[in-house]
């Protein structure tokens, strides 16, 4: 038992490592954007460059992107899941929910409402976007609750916009967008106990990775198609708004959202708050 366990701690800790150098290469890139070009650091930071050089493409797959989790969004919270063979009932639709499922939803809104409200102050675009490190916990509201921390995760952040004065028709996209980033995670990981080499691996991939493209993709999609009513040039949706999310869910979900996990799973389950302890998907 013990030969087991090393391996998972050894990769575990070189995770940490591989998010923070991550991190490091991000804020790196930006601080010599800000050394470089002082007024206008984003336009020569690397990922608003290409952002901003493939706005075309990226806003077609972005579309793709935008119907696609909204398709996953509305099916789950009406009970359904995409399978290789199609639909399949979940046993975690809102209607399906019970009492702890409601508390576990309010819960994860209250507590990431709040702590993404805190750094409100800290603004990147005024109005739509700013410093996030509370988006570490998305993901593991997800894991960890399963559709109720994902939706949770989502009126957290619609809670966020309305305290620091961020709501608008641009807080429609966010709603799902944070969603998703709790919901790529608890779909695609599979061993969410951050305890062995593939939860590791598979959470790196999805709930640091993919979540962050796919966040960015569909919520700067939304702020381009209703860029008539935001009033936002497209410069400042792909140019800053989509480099800001990426790199901000990146970097800190790389490097706090394990940490995170390895302390708070074993409470969560020890209190069978665990959503593969609580629900028995229909068969």
């Amino acid at each position: 038992m013990t030969e087991q366990k090393a391996p998972g701690k050894a990769l575990y800790f070189a995770a940490v490592l591989v998010g923070i150098i991550i991190a490091i290469a991000i804020i790196y890139e930006f601080w010599l954007a800000v050394v470089t070009n002082p007024k206008d650091p984003w336009s020569v930071f690397p990922i608003s460059r290409f952002f901003t050089q493939f706005t075309d493409a990226v806003f077609y797959v972005g579309a793709v992107v935008w119907l696609i989790g909204t398709a996953v969004f509305l099916l789950e919270l009406a009970g359904f899941t995409i399978t290789g063979r199609g639909l399949k009932r979940t046993g975690q639709g809102i209607g399906d929910w019970g009492v702890i499922d409601i508390a576990l939803a309010a819960l994860s809104a209250a507590v990431y409402g709040a702590l993404l409200a805190a750094t409100a102050p800290i603004t990147i675009v005024p109005g739509f976007t700013w410093l996030r490190p509370a988006n570490s916990l998305a993901p593991l509201f997800g894991m960890f609750f399963g559709i109720p921390g994902a939706l949770g995760a989502a009126f957290g952040n619609l809670i966020a916009d309305i305290l620091a004065g961020y709501f608008g028709v641009g807080s429609i996209g966010g709603f799902v967008g944070n969603f998703l980033i709790a919901y790529i995670p608890y779909k695609f990981v599979k061993d969410q106990s951050f305890k062995t080499t593939s939860s590791i691996g598979e959470f790196y991939i999805w709930g640091v990775i993919v979540q962050a493209l796919v966040s960015a993709l569909y919520i700067c999609w939304w702020l381009h198609v209703t860029q008539a009513l935001i009033g936002l040039p497209l410069f400042v949706i792909w140019g800053i708004i989509a480099p800001s999310i990426l790199s901000n869910n990146i970097a800190v979900n790389a490097i706090l959202s394990p940490i995170l996990g390895v302390l708070l799973f074993p409470f969560v389950k020890g209190r069978g708050l665990y959503w593969k302890d609580r629900v028995k998907a229909p068969q």
